[in-house]
């Protein structure tokens, strides 16, 4: 693997991002943590899945704006198509899965971090913000459900309609994640609900889990569900109002 690392402890995958220090995802990150998940999901070894950063203040910026935003329609809608295969391949996981935000956390990499069963992120000023609405894209309906499904109704109706950028202290009473803990101690205490969570019969585990995605977002996406989804994504991200917005975020990032 070229931009995550992978280990096991006592039976958790640990993944952790190691794409330099804004983990932005690409093409290739997406798809090596598709293959990840896919090892987990039917290796009997693995138990439960820690999602976490190498590095000490980011644990993902969302999609690579110097790559990502420069793909043609063809290549963002195949790319569209793995990212939201990895969603639904997270949040239908059969095993716990937590994840350790020892950092900023945003747009895509925030979209990750709801599709884990729990959340827990470092003390301090780090963010945590879904602001897709303010570049003027449009996410897939039932992605955007299963994300509401696992926050309190005011904080979605925020995180969603406004873009809300959340510090860590206001994620943590907005229920977005369950726990603030010293930076220093994330990846640990990411284990340790991992294992907590693992400790429960693996089948019954599995079940209510099902139950409980299905209720929110809809059982697992069949491959036309997710062209679909990826050539609607597309459609919009192309657009004159995106395009607009998505250019005046990267003249902004190239003013700094």
């Amino acid at each position: 693997m070229q931009h995550i690392s992978l280990d096991r402890e006592e039976g958790i995958l640990v993944i952790t991002l190691a794409r330099g220090k804004a983990n932005a995802l690409t093409h290739e990150m997406v798809d090596e943590l598709n293959q990840a998940l896919n090892h987990a999901r039917v290796d009997d070894r693995t138990h439960g899945v820690v999602i976490t950063s190498a590095g000490p203040k980011v644990f993902c910026s969302g999609f690579d704006v110097e790559e990502v935003f420069k793909y043609p329609p063809d290549v963002l809608t195949r790319y569209m198509r793995r990212f939201i295969e990895l969603f639904d391949n997270l949040r239908t996981l059969p095993k716990p899965t937590v994840a350790g935000l020892n950092g900023h956390c945003y747009a895509g990499g925030a979209i990750l971090a709801l599709a884990c069963d729990e959340r827990l992120m470092a003390e301090g000023d780090f963010q945590f913000a879904l602001n897709e609405v303010s570049l003027g894209v449009v996410l897939p309906a039932r992605m955007l459900r299963a994300m509401a499904a696992v926050l309190p109704g005011a904080t979605a109706r925020q995180m969603f309609l406004e873009g809300h950028v959340y510090k860590a202290q206001d994620a943590q009473q907005h229920g977005i994640v369950e726990e603030l803990v010293p930076a220093g101690n994330v990846r640990h205490r990411a284990l340790t609900i991992a294992r907590q969570l693992a400790s429960r019969p693996p089948r019954a585990f599995a079940a209510h889990k099902q139950a409980l995605v299905e209720a929110a977002g809809g059982p697992p996406y069949t491959p036309d569900e997710v062209a679909r989804m990826a050539e609607e994504f597309s459609a919009v991200w192309f657009d004159e109002e995106c395009r607009c917005y998505r250019d005046l975020l990267v003249s902004r990032m190239q003013a700094r």
